[in-house]
């Protein structure tokens, strides 16, 4: 619907060109955030769409400045995405000029645990680090629980049994007790969404609680 405003140009538009989503990656966690300027009298908004195939878009979904990117969400799959956006710019006056000067978009890949039982879940967990160093996982949903190791060896695996508490290595005559914060993997019902830092190749075995 055309408005008196924009017939007298005291509104304004940018609108970006497709660009990939920068992470693929099954589950993501994302942010953006922008450097805006809107005296009063005037707004900035921001909004972003998504597509697949580039072809058929979503609709244009308005952004809160810090928050997550509309439509991406810990469960959305970003292989093949691409993203748009566009500055919208509205004054009362043309003595009150909004400015945009900086967008950021911002991806972390995570994991998803979705704890289906009723009782909290303790998976064994085999990791193989790759290069030397620290290997942790931080459980963002619950209060940043950190399961962590440090000084683990380039090709060695390390197998925890979280509900038993037990912890061994491929590594002869090694002990790894010492140097595992004695912080062991206990997921909550429902998801947990874990954000793992250290390069390593892991694999879960877990079998869910369900009472009847």
């Amino acid at each position: 619907m055309t408005t008196w405003n924009s017939l007298i140009n005291l509104k304004g538009q940018y609108t970006s060109d497709p660009f990939p989503v920068a992470t693929e990656a099954d589950n993501v966690i994302t942010k953006i955030s922008w450097v805006s300027n809107s005296p009063a009298g005037s707004t900035v908004t921001v909004q972003t769409r998504l597509s697949k195939d580039g072809v058929n878009w979503s609709e244009w979904e308005t952004c809160i400045n810090g928050a997550h990117i509309p439509d991406i969400t810990e469960d959305t799959s970003t292989y093949n995405t691409k993203i748009m956006f566009r500055v919208l710019f509205d004054s009362s006056s043309y003595d009150i000029k909004p400015s945009f000067t900086k967008i950021t978009f911002y991806y972390e890949p995570v994991l998803v645990f979705d704890n289906k039982g009723d009782k909290n879940c303790s998976p064994e967990i085999w990791i193989t680090k790759q290069g030397n160093g620290d290997f942790s996982i931080v459980n963002t949903s619950h209060n940043n629980d950190e399961f962590k190791f440090t000084n683990l060896i380039h090709g060695e695996t390390v197998y925890v049994d979280n509900e038993r508490q037990d912890i061994e290595t491929s590594l002869a005559v090694t002990y790894r007790y010492k140097d595992f914060n004695d912080n062991y993997l206990s997921f909550p019902i429902g998801k947990n969404i874990l954000r793992v830092k250290g390069d390593a190749e892991i694999k879960f075995r877990y079998q869910f609680t369900l009472l009847q």
